[in-house]
């Protein structure tokens, strides 16, 4: 049967409509070459110059990310499947470009390792999101190369055993976790956890990390910062029928209790870390309270800090934290 011309003009519109909601992928960077911006010995105090320069080599990792958050989001919220086609052929554009596997250039710090860690947490979380939708054929391109990517990121530390793990190591987790909980990967769910171990090992009884309180005026900021991979891995956990929350007696509890306290009145860390004022996160980094919230030990401590009506869009953790919750997206198996 023939489609009348104005049945063939709504089928365009919307066609060009899903186009336009889907941009074409990009092509995926094998190599980073990415320089740091802070300025002083505390990683405190941002050169604004080299802040946009270093804003202005991350873009294609940026939009790739945020592409995926977006498309992933709009598939959980709406049903809309289309979304989830468009975040996986970007993914499966980049496992096919072999993207973030070249070489990691060292300019001044090790950025291009960070921005390569952050991508990768950004696409293996809104993978756990969408690929359910994918083909076996998607499946395979895709698992194989986050978990190289993953492994990438591991071996930065492996081959560096002097680095400071301090937050980026837990960053590390992040994508490591949500790769390891998608693809259904015990050896990477063994790294994962021995990253979140490590993270609590570090946290104090006081509830802070001893590295995150040398950064000056960032220190409540990198306290919140180094709340959020471990929350968001505590969270993934629940997938595998674990628990992390309470491990170590809880000792997550310690970290979350004095960042909250911290959120209400930052007089704490002025004090403690010797510099005030200090720089407050701002709300949209707040959204890993609701997995703390849902989840966590006495998750009423966070009342009035965040709520599930609150913009919950966190990029490195995939996007909105409230559908993800909401979605089940890491519910047990």
């Amino acid at each position: 049967m023939r489609r009348s011309p104005a049945i063939l003009l709504l089928t365009l519109i919307s066609l060009s409509a899903a186009a336009a909601d889907c941009p074409a992928p990009s092509t995926g960077p094998a190599d980073i070459r990415i320089a740091g911006y802070y300025s002083d010995e505390a990683k405190s105090v941002r050169d604004e110059a080299k802040f946009k320069e270093t804003r202005e080599a991350s873009k294609p990792f940026e939009d790739f990310a945020t592409q995926l958050a977006k498309q992933s989001d709009r598939y959980l919220d709406k049903g809309d499947n289309n979304a989830a086609t468009c975040a996986i052929a970007w993914l499966e554009r980049w496992a096919q470009d072999g993207a973030m596997l070249g070489n990691m250039v060292r300019v001044n710090n090790d950025q291009s390792e960070y921005v390569r860690k952050w991508t990768n947490a950004t696409a293996a979380i809104a993978w756990n999101k969408v690929r359910d939708k994918a083909s076996a054929e998607q499946r395979s391109r895709i698992d194989g190369w986050l978990k190289a990517v993953s492994r990438a990121t591991l071996a930065y530390w492996t081959d560096n055993p002097k680095k400071t793990r301090n937050n980026h190591y837990y960053w590390t987790g992040v994508g490591v976790m949500a790769t390891a909980v998608a693809t259904n990967d015990a050896e990477l769910l063994a790294e994962a956890r021995q990253i979140y171990e490590a993270g609590l090992s570090d946290i104090r009884d006081d509830g802070t990390l001893p590295h995150e309180m040398t950064r000056g005026i960032r220190a409540l900021h990198y306290h919140n910062f180094s709340a959020m991979p471990l929350a968001m891995m505590a969270e993934m956990a629940r997938k595998t029928r674990q628990d992390w929350f309470v491990l170590r007696e809880a000792r997550l509890d310690k970290l979350m209790t004095r960042v909250a306290a911290g959120l209400r009145d930052p007089a704490w860390f002025d004090k403690e870390a010797g510099a005030a004022p200090q720089v407050v996160p701002p709300k949209r980094d707040l959204g890993w309270i609701l997995a703390c919230r849902a989840h966590a030990p006495q998750g009423e401590r966070f009342d009035g800090l965040f709520s599930s009506d609150d913009n919950s869009y966190v990029r490195d953790l995939g996007g909105s934290v409230s559908l993800i919750i909401a979605r089940g997206v890491f519910d047990p198996r």
